[in-house]
């Protein structure tokens, strides 16, 4: 089977996120083995939640490059969506689950499992609901919480826990926080998706933070500003649709969901 090069452009920033969520996984897991040895495994914890996020500049990098070069597929969708269920499904689960499974905190086992389960499962379900049906104005905005952006705020958090020193009584929320992330995913709570507006400063605004966090993420740096700009645009977000309820939506169509995560390549 011949295939155009061009295809291998967005494909190949796919792969590579994919393989950074694989990393991910080993990095939580290699964190817990160290702590069950009595070493210390923090730094594999921080690399662990780092990957993740760098496998959201990635998953952005695919869709991007997958328009400019018109170089989308259907194979590049499918691709895209096997990769996200790694790096913003499966990583952020193992992250989760083996860094409580360190903790000295009296956490139930089965409170755990079940917390990050439901995440996990709910990511698998949200990227298979987008595959096989599209909602009204689905080019506009997300119908519920999408996994990328799951997947970055679970990083964030840890990382914005774990460079402040917070107590560790804290961790005691983050099966709560997976089951809550898990349900928004599968909901139909509804984001503007982040597109070039009329308004220039709007634009400028965009374009300046998008630069930075590609800047600061790779280098490890300030992970707060990522987190807080992900927290700004779920507030401002889901609040200007609550105010600004969209035309078009259909809420005969229950099941339909957009076929967009961060762009299929």
């Amino acid at each position: 089977m011949r295939v155009h090069p061009k295809y291998f452009v967005p494909n190949s920033f796919t792969a590579l996120s994919m393989l950074f969520g694989l990393a991910s996984v080993v990095m939580s897991m290699t964190g817990y083995a160290n702590e069950l040895r009595g070493l210390d495994g923090a730094e594999q914890f921080r690399l662990a939640a780092w990957m993740i996020c760098w496998g959201v500049l990635l998953d952005k990098l695919d869709g991007s490059s997958a328009r400019l070069m018109n170089a989308s597929s259907e194979f590049g969708v499918q691709f895209d969506s096997f990769a996200d269920f790694v790096v913003f499904g499966i990583a952020p689960g193992a992250l989760a689950y083996t860094r409580l499974g360190v903790s000295e905190l009296p956490l139930n086992k089965m409170l755990m499992l079940a917390g990050v389960g439901f995440y996990v499962v709910a990511t698998g379900m949200r990227l298979a609901r987008f595959n096989i049906s599209e909602p009204p104005g689905g080019d506009k905005i997300f119908y519920g919480i999408p996994t990328t952006f799951m997947g970055a705020l679970v990083a964030a958090l840890y990382l914005v826990w774990d460079g402040y020193g917070l107590p560790e009584a804290y961790l005691k929320a983050w099966p709560g926080i997976m089951l809550v992330g898990g349900m928004a995913m599968v909901s139909n709570v509804k984001l503007p998706k982040l597109k070039p507006r009329k308004n220039k400063a709007f634009n400028l605004f965009q374009i300046a933070n998008i630069a930075a966090v590609y800047i600061l993420v790779p280098l490890r740096l300030f992970p707060e500003y990522m987190l807080g700009l992900l927290v700004m645009y779920l507030g401002v977000g889901a609040g200007y649709m609550l105010l600004h309820p969209p035309e078009f939506e259909d809420e005969a169509t229950p099941e339909a969901a957009q076929p967009d995560e961060g762009g299929p390549a």
